[in-house]
């Protein structure tokens, strides 16, 4: 069994810090203090993250139009995770090579792509290239505006940067569903007028990008190729255990997302797609409050305690779907709310702490590269399983792997804060 690394505390020092003649006269040109463009970056990343969910409660009226079964939504959403994966990996270090706005303007630009595909989409095939678009956008947003937010903040405020960085990612992913399913059941054309509202939203995005600074000197041009994950030597297993958290967290997280509209409308027997989507965010919004209320704990205390809720949420779920109670089923959420944005929290601040600060944007890449491959197998394998064995054992099974991997996780980080 491997020896468990002492913590360390690792020597960091934002570069909004040490800009150069370059980057300072563009600062004092735009004139916008640090503290203005951290909200202002906060926004673009809640605005980006907001349209990667807004199909969610839409897909049960694609499903009426085009007629696909419910392991076609699932592919939907890997396809999606796919894209993230495919911008992680391949440009992972861009943002630290050519800098973080560049970066930054290219995810939004993706997602303004992906929001016109949807709006004019004829049939479901077309769905696939905009998930894809929209999963690029995601995967540039991720990693390089949690880097930025660090950078934009002193060194002795990085848990601000994480705490921010967690609870707008979740935030807007919460009020993609939450949004879209009102327009669904109260306003006409709820496949096309949501997404033209969307693009207005992008729109104040880009003039708040526009007046952030860069934070990355000196600057050169980006190599797009599989640079390798970026795992750093000090704190290798911490984490590592955290990548396996995360894993988890969106694992259930993409259960909700994908499949949550579906078994609230065919397992509980509620139609209304402002409720589904309102499921949805109920638990993001859950997780973004837990966020905010456990900022100032240990990130290591911070796991163990969601991931010990983890199991409780699970077993709430999947009692919920055997009864078809949908009391039951929204107190599993409100757990599971508290569980992932428990895990979410404290395994990004750990990525961000051992991150080094001259691969950082590639270290937090890694660590967003191992919580969306948890979007992509379990979802698919329920979604598949679902159509072969039915909905409550497909999601058993779901369940008893994912309370295995928090399990292991738990044991690792555990030895990390317990060390012999």
């Amino acid at each position: 069994m491997a020896t468990a690394q002492a913590p360390s505390r690792i020597p960091d020092q934002p570069c909004a810090d040490c800009l150069d003649y370059s980057l300072a006269a563009e600062r004092r040109r735009l004139a916008v203090p640090r503290r203005a463009a951290f909200w202002l970056l906060a926004f673009v990343f809640t605005a980006t993250m907001l349209g990667t969910t807004l199909p969610t409660p839409l897909y049960d009226i694609y499903q009426a139009q085009w007629h696909f079964s419910p392991a076609i939504v699932t592919v939907i959403f890997a396809v999606y995770a796919a894209g993230v994966l495919a911008a992680l990996l391949l440009a992972g270090r861009a943002s630290d090579q050519a800098g973080r706005k560049p970066v930054l303007a290219a995810a939004l630009g993706s997602s303004a792509l992906s929001t016109v595909v949807f709006i004019l989409a004829p049939n479901v095939g077309v769905l696939f290239a905009g998930r894809i678009l929209s999963g690029l956008s995601a995967g540039l947003m991720t990693g390089t505006a949690t880097a930025t937010l660090t950078e934009l903040i002193p060194a002795s405020a990085s848990r601000r940067a994480s705490l921010v960085a967690t609870a707008v990612n979740m935030g807007g992913l919460g009020l993609g569903p939450l949004i879209a399913g009102l327009f669904a059941q109260y306003a006409p054309h709820p496949t096309v007028l949501v997404f033209e509202v969307y693009l207005a939203v992008l729109a104040a995005a880009g003039l708040c990008l526009f007046l952030v600074p860069e934070t990355v000197s000196p600057r050169q041009r980006p190599v797009l190729r599989f640079a390798g994950l970026s795992i750093p030597e000090r704190g290798r297993s911490e984490f590592v255990a955290a990548g396996v958290a995360g894993f988890a967290a969106f694992s259930l997280l993409g259960l909700f997302a994908a499949l949550a509209p579906t078994f609230v409308g065919g397992v509980l027997h509620e139609s209304s797609h402002a409720v589904q989507g309102g499921v949805v965010f109920l638990m993001l919004a859950v997780g973004t409050v837990t966020q905010l209320l456990l900022s100032g704990f240990n990130s290591r205390r911070v796991v163990m305690v969601g991931l010990g809720l983890f199991l409780a949420a699970l077993a709430l779920i999947v009692a919920a779907l055997s009864q078809a109670g949908l009391a039951l089923f929204l107190a599993g959420t409100v757990v599971a709310g508290v569980a992932v944005g428990a895990v979410f929290l404290g395994s990004l601040a750990t990525a961000n702490r051992l991150a080094p600060p001259g691969r950082r944007g590639q270290t937090i890449s890694t660590f967003f590269v191992l919580c969306y491959t948890g979007l992509i197998i379990p979802v698919v394998g329920v979604g598949v399983a679902s159509d072969f064995i039915g909905d409550f054992p497909a999601v058993l099974v779901f369940s008893i792997l994912l309370a295995a991997l928090c399990i292991s996780s738990l044991a690792s980080i555990r030895r990390a804060l317990f060390p012999r």
